[in-house]
């Protein structure tokens, strides 16, 4: 697996971060779009009424959101951002007078950054509250933690239980675990999933959603007042529930049993490329996958489908690779197990 960040450094970060976010209800039509200086391409969100902040700059997830918002197109926009803020502005404000006034959700890093625009039903989940709950939870369940990762808006927390393991085949021992992974704008929900750690290379495998999963989608009650809506203490309270899934046998039980039988399915290098075609794995890529089963990209051969899918989650301990690649190759790999057919294998 790749290196992660230190877990006690990284949960200082997100209470030090917890400081210096802000949440603000605005009324669509209280916004304008304004421009900076001719060096900044990037426009400003400028809301009219707020006492303790008015300006705040926009991001590229911001801004897509806004477009969103408005019902326009996104790539339009973000073409238009490294020519013209102007242009941009006068889309953006054209749109937000053409539309119906609502409530949105303003979520803005230190009163200066609109890191994210949102309904007024987005629900809260945020990654102070998860990782404080995640972390008592599974140092009484005895776990080593094995990757973590945060970036201000997403986190990620992997650990396995060393209690827990087995043999895929004699002498491949892998280890039960858990991942948890959580972003505060909008780029996916709170959701706990079973993780399988292969000790003999360190791959890192993530089952699929659908199997004994916990999912918590950042939608609920229409929000009044930021600072007084505690909807996310239910949430947590369910995720506790679910955290029991990394000190379950039985979990890793059907798991191992699955592994073990992929090392008897077999697949072809043509299912190889098609896959690889389908899930967006670029050339180099392909050729590591290749390398990691002792063949060469254009040679006809067959392997297990257990191997294929630990070449694909080997590539995810490159250090190059970027937090989302590896999530997504680990992702993978497990759809590579737990499907019937490749060709259903989606991520």
């Amino acid at each position: 697996m790749k290196k992660g960040e230190n877990i006690n450094n990284m949960l200082e970060t997100i209470y030090e971060d917890r400081k210096n976010k802000s949440d603000y209800l605005v009324n669509l039509k209280d916004i304008e779009v304004t421009t900076q200086s001719d060096n900044d391409p990037m426009p400003t969100l400028h809301v009219k009424h707020l006492t303790s902040a008015n300006d705040f700059s926009f991001t590229d997830r911001s801004v897509s959101q806004m477009c969103g918002k408005l019902k326009i197109g996104k790539s339009y926009i973000q073409k238009c951002l490294p020519e013209s803020a102007d242009l941009v502005a006068h889309n953006l404000n054209f749109w937000i007078n053409k539309s119906k006034d609502r409530k949105l959700m303003l979520r803005t890093y230190n009163d200066n950054e609109a890191r994210a625009i949102l309904t007024d039903r987005y629900k809260r989940i945020d990654c102070d509250r998860v990782a404080g709950q995640v972390l008592d939870k599974l140092m009484d369940l005895d776990v080593e933690f094995k990757y973590s990762y945060y970036d201000g808006d997403k986190m990620n927390i992997t650990a396995v239980t060393p209690k827990i393991e087995g043999e895929v085949v004699k002498g491949d021992v892998v280890q039960g675990g858990i991942t948890i992974t959580n972003s505060e704008v909008g780029n996916g929900s709170l959701m706990i999933k079973p993780f399988i750690y292969r000790l003999v290379c360190t791959n890192g495998m993530v089952a699929p959603s659908y199997y004994n999963q916990f999912y918590a989608k950042h939608v609920g009650k229409i929000v009044i007042d930021p600072n007084e809506d505690e909807q996310w203490k239910v949430t947590i309270e369910k995720m506790n529930k679910q955290l029991e899934l990394v000190a379950n046998p039985e979990v890793f039980e059907e798991n191992l049993l699955r592994l073990q039988q992929t090392t008897k399915e077999q697949v072809n290098s043509h299912q190889i490329v098609a896959l690889a075609k389908s899930q967006g794995i670029s050339d180099v890529e392909r050729a590591g996958i290749f390398e990691r089963l002792n063949h060469y990209v254009g040679e006809e051969f067959t392997v297990s489908k257990y191997d294929l899918a630990n070449a694909v989650t080997n590539l995810a301990n490159d250090e190059e690779k970027s937090h989302d690649r590896a999530s997504f190759l680990q992702e993978l790999g497990g759809m590579i197990i737990f499907s019937n057919n490749l060709n259903q294998v989606r991520v």
